[in-house]
Parts: structure tokens; sequence; C-alpha cells
């Protein structure tokens, strides 16, 4: 059975979708075509990045056209069916951080609580009983006292209508009455790779590190080899920030999914040692040699008077001001999340600090990725399973016998095939069932397999996963037949 994950293409989801499949889990993934790419070219896109990273082939998961906002995520019957006859369980990771929207048919209510409500009402018509929802700790809202994981509803107020949206949809998952297990996993602010530097979002501390890189370096550099950049700040430096890892929140959420003993919990994910706004900016000012921050706090006022004999500064505070204005409640205060439930279960999977290493690795990947602007690699695949498959005959036959076939790496994707003497009896999207032989190779090999399928008589048994030692070479010929359609080769076998 396969799992089915909703946000595959966010930064969490793309780390969750690497992590389920390096573990082993079959999964299913919802994605919407973007302007330029179809879904399968889109989540090809971010597999083929992790294979350069991690230097080896992956499975793919099975990508289903939709899109969370749309009733019944807006798949087509034949998806739909799909998901009921063969999805057991669901990662509900999708949500959009936009912070305002009055307008509650619009962002971020459409897709935050909108999109909730159209997978809770997925999962009860197509009976799928194991829930798992990435909600946020700020659901907590505003609150000084410590916020427990088992808390929801304090009579808190918010800091804006993202975290009032999330809090609703948490609130309405909380109330699903038709599931076996509903989980709910919280983290705080999430950031980039600790190690890479990797991001594919430019949100929350990556809108301060990118006003930097992008006011600091054209100032003149005075003969000490340093700028002077003289801005006051509304804040003080003791501010303290919850600020994790993506791969620390993929690498939890993961562990707390495959543990049985963890359903039906919730999760908050937080640092064990919060980053102060002070630090970033000394860490800032080391990276880009740089002094004149002033912190003033919070009754400061950039007032017009200031700007008569210092217009520089007055400009560059100005910016700062504005870009800033969206993160100004979090720049006052940040709540203590009780992490007791994660330690149980998570506890020997340690945060990454964010301190000054992994800051600088920030601004070198956001310098590179021309701070989202960059454009993704081109894929490495002119062709495609899916169509290798789609193009070969099926001939209906009541007697075929079931394989798997999991074409790894670029351009690849999983299959069911049955077959029997005449040919191929059957193709379904999906890995079988229950213990069936798979057969797990690259699109290249299906591509010579098909085309040259004596040269494959001797080696395709190898790839064979799951058969026994004296079944692997009938198998391995009467697949071969099947999919090149030579007959020979059965009755030869």
């Amino acid at each position: 059975m396969y799992t089915l994950l909703t946000g595959a293409t966010g930064l969490v989801g793309r780390y969750v979708v690497r992590d389920l499949l390096l573990n082993g889990h079959n999964v299913a993934v919802v994605v919407r075509a973007s302007k330029k790419c179809c879904p399968r070219e889109r989540m090809e896109q971010i597999l083929q990045h992790w294979e350069e990273e991690l230097g080896r082939a992956l499975p793919r998961p099975v990508v289903l056209s939709g899109d969370i906002a749309e009733s019944g995520f807006g798949f087509s019957e034949e998806d739909r069916q799909w998901v009921q006859d063969n999805v057991d369980c669901i990662i509900h990771s999708a949500a959009i951080l936009e912070f305002y929207g009055s307008d509650r048919t619009g962002e971020p209510w459409r897709t935050n609580l909108g999109g909730t409500r159209n997978m809770i009402q997925l999962c009860r018509n197509l009976k799928i009983h194991d829930i798992h929802y990435v909600s946020t700790c700020y659901v907590a809202g505003l609150q000084t006292a410590p916020v427990m994981e088992d808390s929801l509803d304090a009579g808190q107020t918010f800091r804006n209508d993202y975290e009032e949206s999330k809090f609703l949809a948490e609130t309405e998952v909380r109330a699903i009455d038709f599931a076996d297990h509903v989980t709910v996993y919280r983290p705080a602010v999430i950031s980039g790779d600790s190690v890479t530097g990797y991001t594919n979002t430019y949100h929350g501390i990556y809108l301060y590190l990118r006003l930097m890189a992008l006011m600091i370096p054209p100032q003149p550099v005075g003969p000490d080899g340093w700028r002077h950049v003289p801005v006051r700040l509304r804040m003080d430096g003791t501010e303290r920030r919850n600020i994790i890892p993506v791969e620390w929140v993929s690498a939890v959420t993961v562990r707390l999914f495959e543990t049985q003993e963890a359903r039906g919990g919730t999760y908050h994910m937080a640092p064990d040692r919060k980053m102060t706004s002070g630090e970033m900016i000394e860490w800032c000012e080391e990276y880009f040699k740089a002094t004149g921050a002033e912190l003033c706090g919070h009754d400061f006022v950039h007032e017009d008077a200031t700007r008569e004999g210092n217009e520089d500064q007055w400009m560059l505070e100005r910016l700062l001001m504005e870009n800033m204005g969206t993160y100004e409640p979090y720049e006052r205060t940040d709540n203590t999340f009780d992490m007791t439930n994660t330690k149980q279960f998570a506890g020997d999977i340690r945060c990454p600090e964010i301190d000054k290493t992994v800051i600088h690795r920030y601004i070198d990947f956001g310098d590179e990725d021309r701070w989202g602007k960059g454009r993704p690699a081109p894929l490495t695949n002119s062709e495609w399973a899916e169509d290798v498959f789609t193009a070969c005959p099926v001939e209906p036959d009541g007697d075929a016998t079931s394989v798997g076939i999991d074409v790894l790496g670029p351009g690849g994707s999983q299959w069911t095939m049955t077959y029997s003497a005449a040919g191929i009896a059957g193709l379904s999207r999906g890995l079988p069932a229950g213990e069936k032989p798979v057969l797990r190779l690259s699109l290249t090999d299906l591509i010579r397999l098909r085309e040259e399928p004596l040269e494959f008589t001797e080696r395709i048994a190898s790839f064979l996963d799951g058969a026994a030692d004296d079944e692997r070479d009938a198998i391995a010929t009467e697949l071969l037949a099947a999919l090149s359609g030579d007959r020979q080769l059965t009755s030869a076998g």
C-alpha cells in the first residue's frame, strides 16, 4: 500500500519524500502543473536534485495530478480510483506561508483551511484511516506560558491570518471521527538545510539575509577593509527565535511516522537553543565585513525629522522597516514549546544549531541561487518509463501472473504488470501489494530490454527481488517475452 503525500514540491515536502523513499516506503504525491512544467516534470526535477546530491538512483513516487484547494483534490476518476485501491495513509503537508488575507476565499485560507477540509473529505470518502497532518507550532498564537503539545485552544489571539488559518485547520483535523489515528506534527520556523544551505523558498530568516546581501555590498569599503553602514534597528538583540533546519524537521517527521507507538500524538519541533537577533546581526556583519548596526529597542520611532543630513541612512532604515514589517510581531515575542512527546520517540535525532557557520552557508546559497531567481538544472532524461509502458500492447488474460516493475533513476516510475503466454495482460501504476516479485532496473535497461531482449535473458534474473532462486530464470524469460513481444523467448524458456 502507498502513502499519499501532499505538499511534495514544498521545502519540507521534498525532504519528506526523499526520506520516505530512502527508507523503502511506497509513496504517491499530489502535484499541480506549473506554468512551465507538468506534474511529473516538477517531481522529476526534485528527485534528480536528490540523486545528484546523494550519488545514487531513487525510486519514483506515483505522481497524481491534482490541487488540494479543489474538492476531491481535483482528481480524475482514474486517479481517484487508484487512490481508493492503493492508499491507506496520508501525510498532509501542503500549506502556504502567506500572513495576511482579509478575503477568506483567498490565501492563506484557501490552501490552509480549505485544502485541509478537502483532505478530510477525501479521506472520509476513500476510507483512508491513518492521517498525518503537518500543522505549525504557531497555532499557539500569542501565549506567554510554555505551550504544551496536547494544548490547542487556550483562548489565544493570533499575530496574523496564517496562524489563525492553521489553528482552525488543526481544530477540524482533531475533530475527525472516522480515522484510526490522527497524528499532528508542529514544526516551528523552518529554515534551509544546515549542511548544504539548500532552500527553495525565501521566507522568514531569508528575508533579513537577502536584505543585507542587497544593501551592504554596494556600500564603500573603508581603509580598514570594512564597510560602515549606519542603520538603527527596532530590536535590542536579545530577541530569541525558534528556527529549525528543514532536514531535521523531515528526519523527525519520518521517525514519528514510522513509529507505530507514536500514532495519534501531537509533536512540537523546536530548537534546543534559540538563536538571538543580536547573534544573527553579528554573524552577518562578520560575513559582509560591515559595522554600523545600532540596536535601539522596540520603542524606537523612525521619524522624518531624522532624514535631514542623513538621507542615505534614513533610506536604508526605511527600506528595512518596510520589508521587515511582516515579521515584526515575531521580533517582539516568541513562544516556548514543550517537546516531551517528540523527545520520547525522536530525542536521539539532535537538532542542528543555527550558528554562524550555518548563517554564512545560507547567505552563500542565497547568492548562488540569486535569492530564488536561479533556474533549476535541466532534466537529464529525454524519455520516460511511463511512455514505454503505455506503448506496450495489452492482451487481457484471466490466467495472467503479476510482477512489479520499479524503474529507478531519471525518467523512472513504478508499475504492476500482469503477463501470460499471450503477452502483457494488464498494466497499472504502482507496485503490487503482497509478496510479488519486483523487477528493479533503470530506464536505460528497460529500453534495451525491449529492443534487445536476447542480450538480457541472463542479466534480467539478477534484477528480480522477492522471487525464489529456482523461479528467477523462468520469470525473467517470461517477462522478457511479454515486454518485447517475442513469443519465441517463452517457448524457449
